[in-house]
């Protein structure tokens, strides 16, 4: 009953919030903390490199941007609406989601990615398993894709919590859940598996092509002057260089 008037909940917020913004205004959303781009998002700490990246936009762009943090399960289908603008928080590129939203280019170049597999059990078959995901993750559509058996939740904390309760055999995400599972006892690290990403890229609504075509513009300028590298290296520890230069079209990520 809770999980219903949350959902009701959100989605009257969510429909307010869509008639009552100014045309000027950016509603950006974030799907939970994910680091190094999105650290204590909802709060009036956030930071990241994402965080850097949209505060430039809104500033060269001239947009008054708003901030909202929502369910992983929920951040791309409220994109698909035009409950929010922008999608942001270290989102990979996939064909999936791109069926949904559109995409900038990418402004970190990430090719594969590796997801970590953590269980209590150091001998698991990691094949017949209950695999806890993020909900809507590119973890989850890696193991959805290699037909396993998967169970998603809305954050990585709430799936290694389901391993704890024995709710599921092995959990499968990222870098970040694996360093908190590192942070705990009883938890081991059974190795990686390849996601395919594409890079890291802003999510759009297909609604809105002039604002695509907007952030597009600024993300280059962004890039070509220097200041996405400056931002590369402060989160990320090295400069990927003009990487919008690099990017003709999204075909090259399919």
């Amino acid at each position: 009953m809770k999980n219903l008037f949350y959902i009701k909940g959100l989605t009257v917020f969510l429909t307010l919030l869509a008639s009552t913004v100014p045309a000027d205004t950016l509603r950006i959303a974030t799907g939970g903390h994910y680091p190094p781009y999105i650290y204590n998002p909802g709060t009036e700490r956030v930071s990241g490199l994402d965080k850097d990246l949209m505060n430039e936009i809104c500033t060269r762009g001239g947009y008054d941007c708003v901030w909202i943090d929502l369910p992983m399960g929920d951040i791309f289908p409220a994109l698909a609406r035009g409950d929010i603008d922008v999608v942001t928080g270290g989102f990979g590129y996939s064909l999936k989601r791109d069926k949904l939203v559109d995409f900038t280019c990418p402004y970190v170049l990430r090719g594969d990615s590796i997801g970590h597999f953590i269980a209590k059990n150091q001998k698991i078959d990691l094949i017949n398993s209950r695999i806890g995901t993020l909900d809507q993750s590119l973890f989850a559509e890696a193991m959805e894709q290699a037909d396993r058996n998967v169970y998603a939740y809305p954050t990585e904390v709430a799936a290694l919590n389901a391993l704890v309760a024995g709710d599921v055999d092995v959990v499968f995400g990222s870098g970040h859940m694996a360093d908190i599972a590192q942070s705990h006892s009883g938890f081991y690290d059974l190795g990686g598996y390849p996601t395919f990403s594409g890079g890291s890229v802003l999510g759009i609504s297909e609604e809105a092509p002039s604002l695509l075509m907007a952030i597009d513009k600024l993300l280059a300028d962004i890039s070509t002057d220097g200041t996405l590298g400056s931002l590369h290296l402060r989160w990320l520890g090295s400069d990927q260089g003009d990487v919008i230069a690099r990017c003709p079209s999204l075909n090259a990520l399919t």
